[in-house]
């Protein structure tokens, strides 16, 4: 077998040493889970619990700083990918949360299909493979962040955007505008949802740390009085996290709101609204 050899050693030496500048690093960034703080900062904190005697610690969510966010009032970054609760059949929600932490990911994305949870006007289904409590805590047990995106337009590849098609039994229906046949209905659909939701926010000791307002309002555009209508709408309800608004880099200045702090991005960008 070859032996290593002495031209082979500076090699080692490099490495080990990158090893030792790259861990503090990687610890201050990758080792925080839903509870945890700044390891240069403060103690770990474990909220994953969902505890109430935990939650009373915390004291400032997620805040965007220029370019850059905030948790605790300590540099956070978000390390973040999607999975679907009602695309993957419950048995298997763990395995796939599991599978997106082991890539070294710190925060979960999901949207919120109006559709499915409001399959007929004033039918709600939480349910099976529909319960979203129970998929953001599954989130939180395996030490995940939670960054939820309840449209009520999803996009995410589903007909009509995710908006329920009994919509268009109203022959003036005008989607995603605040005609008032919509807003009503939107208005009994959040009422139902934030209920489930707004208790997992990061203030009551849950995962979640940032909403989303609507998807992609920039490239649609068909009301300026529409996005403040759903923010309201969210905050009337009691989110009190972090508002996001996503949009393609086209649309980008369109979608935001007054008060958002926006960044571009390769084919697309996002505001955070303070």
């Amino acid at each position: 077998m070859p032996k290593w050899g002495a031209r082979r050693r500076p090699g080692l030496l490099l490495g080990a040493l990158l090893l030792i500048v790259c861990l503090p690093v990687l610890r201050r960034y990758l080792h925080r889970q839903p509870g945890g703080c700044d390891l240069e900062v403060t103690p770990r904190l474990d909220w994953s619990g969902l505890g109430a005697s935990l939650w009373r610690r915390r004291h400032l969510g997620l805040q965007a700083d220029g370019q850059n966010f905030k948790l605790e009032n300590s540099a956070f970054w978000i390390f973040g990918g999607s999975v679907h609760y009602f695309r993957v059949p419950r048995a298997y929600w763990r395995d796939r949360l599991l599978k997106l932490r082991a890539c070294g990911l710190n925060t979960l994305t999901t949207y919120v299909p109006w559709n499915l949870h409001e399959p007929e006007r004033g039918t709600f289904d939480f349910s099976g493979n529909l319960d979203l409590e129970a998929f953001i805590l599954l989130a939180a047990e395996v030490g995940l962040w939670v960054i939820l995106r309840p449209g009520p337009y999803i996009c995410g590849e589903m007909d009509l955007g995710g908006l329920p098609s009994w919509l268009l039994r109203d022959p003036d229906m005008r989607l995603r505008t605040t005609y008032k046949g919509f807003t009503e209905a939107v208005d009994l659909y959040f009422d139902h949802l934030m209920l489930r939701v707004v208790p997992l926010q990061y203030k009551h000791g849950g995962p979640i740390i940032a909403v989303q307002v609507e998807n992609e309002y920039g490239s649609y555009n068909k009301d300026p009085a529409y996005m403040p209508y759903i923010k309201k709408a969210l905050q009337d309800r009691g989110i009190a996290e972090l508002l996001l608004t996503s949009d393609n880099q086209g649309g980008l200045k369109s979608g935001v709101l007054d008060g958002g702090t926006c960044q571009e991005a390769v084919g697309g960008g996002g505001c955070a609204l303070a």
